[in-house]
C-alpha cells in the first residue's frame, strides 16, 4: 500500500472589502473581518461543524464554527490593514488555511470549499470488520509463578473491501473476556482506539486461575455493532506446590511376589499453589523393589497435572534389605519426585505391599462332633507365604455337605452354615494381616433338633479359594459328624 502524505492547504487571497456600515454585525472602525460560507468540494453542499480559527500572530482571536448552512464570520482588531491566516478544519475533511488581507472597518467575503479526506487520499471506508492478527506469547502462566503473565493481542479494523481503515474512519474497540475464570485475568485497556492503519494493540493479563479464556472485540459502527471472532488464550498452571502434590496406585497390594514382569500402575497428580494443575512436569520415580519407568512419556504430567508409569515386578524383590523395614519382608515404598518454584523438591511416597501365592492354613478344629440342636465355631487362615493378605478381587467360598439318605423317604439330619454373605466373600484391597483380611470364622449348626441322630450324620466342609494370587483355585477339607 503506497503511503501518502497529507499537508493542510495553504492559499494567499486578496479578497474584495465590502462595506459594512449599516449592519449592526459589521466591523467597527479598528475591527476586521472575514466571513463567507463553507462548502464540500465534491458536492458543493454546505458543511455544518467546520472549525474556523485564526493563526499566526492574531491567534488570540476565539475560534468560530459554521452553523447548519455552512455560514461563518469571525473579527479582528486591526489598526489599518493586515495579512492574516484562516484556517478551516473539520473531522474526515483536509484541513485548509487561507492567507487573507483585512482592513480596519471592512469585511472579506471568503467562501471556501474543503476536500473530503477520501477524495484526496483515496482512503478506506467505514469499519466493517475485526480481525485478529496474533498473540505474543500464545500462551500464559498463572499469576505470581515465575512465568509469563502477559500478553500483546493485536486486532485490526477493515472495511467492506478488507482494508484497514484510516485515522478518519478509526473505530473504537472494547475489549471483553468471555467466560473469566474468576481468578482476576483481565484486558488493559478496555477500550482503544484504532491507529492510522486500523490496528490496536492491547494486552491480556493472566490471573490466579489455570484453564482457557476467550477474548472479544466489538465497536459500534452508525448502528451496527461490529464483533470479532473469539479468541482464545491458554492459562497454564504454576509450578508444583508440596500441598497439592499426590501420588496414587488403583491397589496397594500388588500380587507379584515370585512372578517376573507384572505390571502395576504407580500415578501422580500435581497442582500449584493455587490448587489449579501445575505446569507440565518431569517426574522421577524410585522404588526399593523391582523396576519403575522413570523418564517415559508417563512421568511428564499432562495439562491436568496427571502422569502415570509402571512398576513392573523382578529383582530386587522387597525382601530383606530391599523391604521396607519398619514394615518387614513383603512392604515397600515408592517415592514420585519433581522440582517446585525455585527447584524446591517436591515429592511423597506410598507403601505397598507384594503378596504371594495363596495358601489356606490354620484350620481349627480340624474335626468336629455336633450335638443336637449345637454347632461348631471353626476358624481359618487365607494367606501368602509371609502371612500377608491376598490381593483386590480374592473370593472366599465355604461349603457344607452331608451325603444322600439310604433310602428314598428317609427323614436325614440336616446341617447349616454361617459364612460371609451366603457362604462367601470377596477381598478388598488390603495390606496388614487381621480378622477379616487373613483370619476368617465359619460356624457349623444342627439344622434338624427333631431328629436326634445318636451315629451322627457326616459332613464334609470345603474351603475354596481363588483369585489373582491363585493360578488355579485352591480348597481345603474338614470333615466330622452332627447328630
Amino acid at each position: 500500500m503506497k503511503t501518502r502524505m497529507v499537508v493542510p492547504l495553504l492559499v494567499v487571497v486578496s479578497l474584495a472589502l465590502w462595506s459594512c456600515t449599516n449592519d449592526s454585525t459589521a466591523p467597527l472602525a479598528d475591527e476586521g473581518a472575514v466571513s463567507g460560507t463553507v462548502k464540500d468540494n465534491a458536492s458543493g453542499a454546505a458543511l455544518q461543524g467546520v472549525t474556523v480559527s485564526v493563526v499566526g500572530p492574531l491567534s488570540q482571536v476565539p475560534d468560530v464554527t459554521t452553523d447548519d448552512k455552512g455560514a461563518y464570520a469571525i473579527k479582528f482588531t486591526v489598526d489599518s490593514v493586515a495579512m492574516v491566516t484562516v484556517k478551516f478544519s473539520r473531522d474526515r475533511y483536509r484541513d485548509t488555511s487561507i492567507v487573507v488581507q483585512v482592513f480596519a472597518g471592512a469585511s472579506t467575503d471568503l467562501t471556501v470549499n474543503m476536500m473530503s479526506f477520501q477524495a484526496v487520499t483515496g482512503g478506506s471506508g467505514t469499519p466493517q470488520s475485526i480481525a485478529f492478527l496474533s498473540a505474543a506469547p500464545p500462551e500464559l502462566s498463572v499469576y505470581g509463578v515465575g512465568g509469563k503473565e502477559t500478553a500483546v493481542l493485536n486486532w485490526q479494523v477493515r472495511d467492506s473491501l478488507g482494508n484497514p481503515v484510516d485515522a478518519y474512519n478509526r473505530a473504537t474497540l472494547n475489549f471483553t473476556v468471555q467466560s473469566p475464570l474468576g481468578g482476576g485475568e483481565y484486558v488493559s485497556p478496555a477500550t482503544m482506539a484504532t491507529d492510522a492503519s486500523g490496528s490496536a494493540s492491547v494486552t491480556f493479563n493472566s490471573g490466579t486461575r489455570a484453564g482457557v479464556v476467550q477474548i472479544l472485540a466489538s465497536t459500534t459502527a452508525g448502528s451496527r455493532t461490529i464483533t470479532s471472532e473469539p479468541v482464545r488464550m491458554v492459562i497454564h498452571g504454576g509450578f508444583p506446590d508440596q500441598a497439592h502434590f499426590t501420588i496414587a496406585t488403583p491397589a496397594f497390594n500388588f500380587p507379584a511376589l515370585g512372578i517376573a514382569g507384572a505390571r502395576h500402575q504407580i500415578s501422580v497428580l500435581i497442582g500449584d499453589k493455587y490448587s489449579n494443575p501445575a505446569i507440565s512436569s518431569a517426574v522421577y520415580f524410585r522404588s526399593s523393589a523391582g523396576v519403575i519407568q522413570g523418564t517415559t512419556a508417563g512421568a511428564i504430567t499432562t495439562a491436568d497435572g496427571q502422569g502415570t508409569v509402571d512398576l513392573i515386578s523382578g529383582n530386587p524383590e522387597p525382601l530383606g534389605v530391599y523391604a521396607a523395614q519398619a514394615f518387614g519382608n513383603g512392604y515397600h515404598f515408592v517415592v514420585a519426585r519433581t522440582l517446585g518454584q525455585g527447584g524446591v523438591p517436591v515429592q511423597d511416597s506410598l507403601l505397598l505391599l507384594w503378596s504371594g501365592g495363596a495358601m489356606i492354613t490354620g484350620i481349627n478344629p480340624t474335626t468336629f462332633d455336633i450335638p443336637n440342636g449345637g454347632s461348631q465355631t471353626i476358624t481359618f487362615n487365607v494367606e501368602d507365604g509371609l502371612h500377608h493378605p491376598l490381593s483386590a478381587g480374592t473370593a472366599i467360598g465355604v461349603e457344607a455337605n452331608i451325603p444322600p439318605p439310604p433310602t428314598d423317604g428317609v427323614q436325614q439330619n440336616k446341617v447349616f452354615l454361617v459364612f460371609g454373605n451366603q457362604g462367601g466373600i470377596s477381598l478388598p484391597d488390603v495390606i496388614f494381616p487381621g480378622p477379616g483380611t487373613t483370619n476368617f470364622t465359619m460356624i457349623i449348626s444342627d439344622g434338624s433338633w427333631g431328629i436326634v441322630d445318636a451315629a451322627g450324620t457326616p459332613v464334609n466342609v470345603t474351603i475354596t479359594v481363588s483369585g489373582p494370587n491363585a493360578a488355579a483355585p485352591i480348597s481345603a477339607s474338614i470333615s466330622g459328624v452332627i447328630h
